[in-house]
């Protein structure tokens, strides 16, 4: 008896641990200087026309929650794409359009909030010397579909 209950007591401890241990690394802090984030193509398939991105948490190419910052040159224009998941998206600096593609410019400035449902038809455009934006995704992977 004495022994069935040690090991059911640590199979215990250790399923505790192991499924505990991505909780405890959610709430543990984190800061990345913005002179640290390792930038990449967002859409690799456009080359140097591509915007940047820099991934914050998560993994943009996996099934998980990601948070990364998008660099949109002055003058960016995506063609007309979608995208297989919704996001959400905040301005930091410069000024970015994002919308369905016959729709007039609406030019979003810093602090400029914006949500993109997955599969809906969008360009997005960027004006300024540097154009910034926090995009977040509930889950990934985060894929552009060119239309």
């Amino acid at each position: 008896m004495f022994n069935f209950l040690n090991r059911a007591i640590y199979t215990q401890v250790i399923a505790l641990l192991l499924f505990s241990s991505p909780l405890l690394a959610e709430n543990s802090s984190k800061v990345i200087s913005f002179s640290d984030v390792k930038w990449e193509p967002l859409n690799p398939a456009r080359g140097d026309q591509s915007p940047k991105a820099g991934t914050l948490w998560g993994d943009r190419k996996a099934a998980v929650p990601t948070g990364f910052l998008a660099d949109f040159a002055d003058g960016f224009s995506s063609p007309p794409h979608i995208h297989n998941a919704t996001y959400r998206a905040v301005v930091i600096s410069g000024s970015v359009h994002n919308d369905d593609p016959s729709a007039t410019p609406m030019w979003m400035p810093a602090g400029s909030f914006w949500t993109q449902p997955k599969g809906e038809s969008h360009i997005t455009a960027a004006k300024g010397a540097r154009n910034i934006a926090l995009v977040e995704i509930d889950q990934g992977p985060y894929l552009v579909q060119p239309i």
